[in-house]
């Protein structure tokens, strides 16, 4: 038996589509449909998700929504621990570059929290911090210019976010077409949900290791 994780024997390439009518003007946020949900390459290895990831772009920016369910009390996270708090940390190259083992200026990392915003501690929030080792790092976008919103219970939680193009450096969806990402889901309850390979890989520095978003249009 192979004892090199499914994943990691490819690059798998994944489709998101096109939704012009985002972010929505009322609530909920982002509402994303059947057909926005992105599958984890990690189940390839036999491991079923417990975290459900939605994503859809325009030329304004990239939505992306993420639901754990099954869990067994309220999310807990602060901004301040973000690696130790319930949620999510997203990776993107705006430039899918694929071939560098450090990050470069078009290389973004976002701890995405359920909780912990706001002056009562309850609502999202977004933290941009840099990628480890990188060679260069993003600009740092203003806290301020993310759009989110949450719902939260003590068997499940969801956290919808909507990155406008200013906050992604590179962003430029319609002529290139293409993105790195990866995911990292945490519930202090479930564990851990890594997008592919797992933590015996170094994929919070290497963006080789990140898989491709081919951003797709309806025609």
């Amino acid at each position: 038996m192979s004892i090199v994780p499914a994943p990691f024997l490819f690059r798998a390439t994944l489709s998101v589509p096109r939704i012009d009518a985002l972010p929505r003007a009322t609530e909920p946020l982002l509402e994303l449909p059947e057909s926005c949900r992105v599958p984890f390459p990690s189940s390839l290895s036999g491991n079923a998700p417990f975290s459900e990831l939605r994503m859809a772009w325009n030329r304004d920016g990239l939505a992306v929504s993420v639901r754990v369910q099954g869990t067994m009390g309220m999310p807990a996270a602060h901004p301040d621990t973000p690696e130790t708090s319930d949620g999510v940390r997203v990776w993107i190259d705006t430039r899918n570059t694929q071939n560098i083992h450090r990050a470069s200026r078009y290389c973004h990392l976002f701890h995405i929290l359920p909780v912990g915003g706001g002056d009562s501690g309850l609502e999202p929030c977004v933290r941009q911090i840099p990628v480890p080792r990188a060679s260069e790092d993003a600009p740092e976008a203003s806290s301020d210019a993310f759009l989110q919103s949450s719902t939260v219970s003590k068997t499940e939680w969801q956290v919808d976010t909507w990155f406008p193009a200013e906050t992604l450096y590179g962003f430029d969806p319609e002529r290139l077409g293409r993105l790195s990402f990866y995911c990292h889901v945490r519930d202090k309850h479930l564990g851990h949900d890594f997008f592919s390979v797992g933590e015996d890989f170094p994929f919070a520095a290497d963006p080789s290791l990140w898989s491709t978003l081919e951003l797709v249009s309806a025609d």
